[in-house]
């Protein structure tokens, strides 16, 4: 039997809550967690050669892969197509929010104070931000 307590730790180099001194009891984080993890740690120090740092350095790069994967995203049909995609999306999503400070559970929190919204704007896309897409992927033919 065990108590599990969730705790959002916040600093770079706060002690660790869990009585092993590291982030968490239950073993090494994995998946998106695992992702925020390495991002962090790229952010700060990233091996000669870092795809990750080179993302981190070129706004316009990041910018355009995260296009090119949301329209491979929409484009995919099966499965497993679908969760490859899923994957490099949410792999430069997760570069632009670490380059930000924007944490996993910054996401959360959002999402969660958008569930408690009372009024919900119609969600039509947005003809701009379609065209800027369409622009950055026609440059790529």
């Amino acid at each position: 039997d065990a108590l599990r307590f969730t705790v959002t730790q916040r600093g770079d180099d706060c002690a660790a809550f869990c009585h092993l001194n590291t982030l968490t009891c239950w073993g090494e984080p994995v998946g998106l967690r695992h992702l925020e993890q390495t991002l962090q740690e790229r952010l700060k120090s990233a091996p000669e050669g870092s795809y990750t740092k080179r993302l981190f350095d070129d706004e316009q790069l990041l910018r355009d892969k995260l296009v090119e994967e949301a329209q491979e995203l929409s484009e995919a049909t099966e499965k497993d197509e679908v969760a490859g995609e899923l994957a490099d999306v949410l792999y430069f999503a997760m570069v632009r929010a670490t380059k930000a400070g924007v944490s996993i559970d910054d996401a959360v929190a959002e999402l969660d104070r958008r569930t408690r919204k009372v009024t919900r704007r119609p969600g039509d896309s947005k003809a701009f931000r379609i065209a800027a897409g369409n622009a950055i992927l026609s440059k790529k033919e």
